[in-house]
């Protein structure tokens, strides 16, 4: 058994430190005074609502797990840790979500992450959106997979999206994917202004066919002097096999 004077003593420690806990939330030189954000280049404006909102706040009574929850749950950022720089700066380290492709259906804007649909709010994207591409899907398939999640066909679609565009994106100027029953490859079209062209993708095929079909694109128009001022648009279709070229009329 514990002598009296040791239960004493470690009674009087325990009170010691709930009170310097105690008191430390009311010292004005803990209150959070600036905040350094590092690792995204552009943070989404819902997390800055979120940051603003610790100004002041004493860092001792800041529940930084939950404020890490909330901000994680943002589907552009994959993960957020919370530190301090003595003696009331909040270090926010930020990793931007792996997922590089927008999908939309006219109404919004969403990730898929694992399959999972995750709306992005429109004002928490990057100004520019350089860093992110966007593929059109109709309003009946972003309800199947809002309901059942993404079929692995699509996600193999969104990483080939994210691969040509990376090469393309100053010639590719819209991505529409077409599937109407949720199931197989579906169709995919690229839209190619500056060449007057779209190129469809009816069938599985690697980046290297996609990149090496644009390259044919463009030179036909090249060696097709009458193709520079003909604003007529050429259909390209693109098999696993074949390339072929139809004038719609």
């Amino acid at each position: 058994m514990r002598s009296a004077p040791l239960i004493a003593m470690t009674t009087a420690i325990a009170g010691l430190a709930i009170l310097i806990s105690v008191s430390v939330r009311y010292m004005d030189v803990f209150d959070i005074d600036s905040v350094r954000v590092v690792g995204m280049d552009s943070i989404p404006a819902s997390v800055e609502a979120m940051l603003s909102s610790c100004y002041g706040v004493n860092r001792f009574a800041l529940d930084e797990s939950a404020l890490e929850e909330r901000i994680e749950a943002n589907p552009l950022v994959d993960s957020c840790v919370l530190s301090y720089d003595w003696p009331a700066r909040l270090v926010v380290a930020l990793v931007r979500s792996p997922q590089d492709v927008l999908v939309s259906d006219g109404e919004g804007l969403y990730l898929m992450d694992s399959g999972e649909v995750q709306e992005v709010a429109a004002e928490d994207l990057p100004a520019d959106r350089k860093d992110l591409c966007t593929v059109e899907v109709s309003k009946s398939f972003m309800d199947y997979m809002k309901r059942y999640g993404a079929p692995s066909s699509f996600l193999d679609i969104l990483d080939l999206v994210a691969e040509v565009s990376q090469e393309y994106s100053w010639l590719i100027t819209r991505m529409k994917y077409d599937n109407n029953t949720a199931d197989g490859f579906g169709q995919l079209v690229l839209g190619l202004d500056p060449l007057h062209s779209e190129l469809y993708v009816r069938e599985p095929v690697s980046r290297q066919r996609i990149s090496d079909s644009i390259r044919v694109i463009g030179q036909s128009m090249e060696e097709d002097p009458a193709g520079k001022i003909d604003f007529q648009t050429t259909h390209w279709d693109l098999y696993s096999k074949a390339l072929v070229r139809r004038t719609v009329e």
